[in-house]
């Protein structure tokens, strides 16, 4: 191993000068300033951003930032891919909450619950339902 002073060690005279030149004061100017408290104190009052939010709040926000459009157009999903409708097909859709929506979702849950149960029937017939 190498006992040699490189230029990132100075020698003793060198950081004995360095040494009496800055308690001297003629060392010249400081490379860098600390700030004072009162600097401090204005540059974090400066950075300061209002009240931090929540994820939940921004994205409300975010949600009404969005511009409104036309009654017939989605404002909501501007971006999603629109239906393809049937040619010569109706061009008139049932409201959300009308009745062709309401014995859709009736037809749904009745779908579940026969399939269910004819689950439980052919798990019954295997001999692997309660007893």
């Amino acid at each position: 191993m190498s006992t040699e002073q490189g230029p990132a060690n100075p020698h003793s005279d060198d950081f004995d000068r360095q040494l009496r030149d800055l308690t001297s004061g003629s060392a010249g100017a400081a490379r860098f300033r600390e700030l004072s408290a009162e600097e401090r104190a204005n540059q974090a009052a400066k950075r300061r951003p209002g009240p931090r939010t929540s994820w939940r709040n921004a994205a409300k926000a975010r949600k009404l930032r969005r511009p409104v459009s036309a009654p017939g157009r989605d404002a909501q999903a501007p971006w999603r891919k629109r239906r393809l409708r049937v040619v010569g097909g109706s061009s008139r859709r049932p409201a959300p909450g009308g009745r062709a929506a309401r014995l859709r979702y009736a037809a749904k849950v009745a779908g579940i619950l026969v399939g269910f149960v004819a689950l439980l029937i052919v798990l019954h017939l295997f001999g692997l339902g309660p007893r």
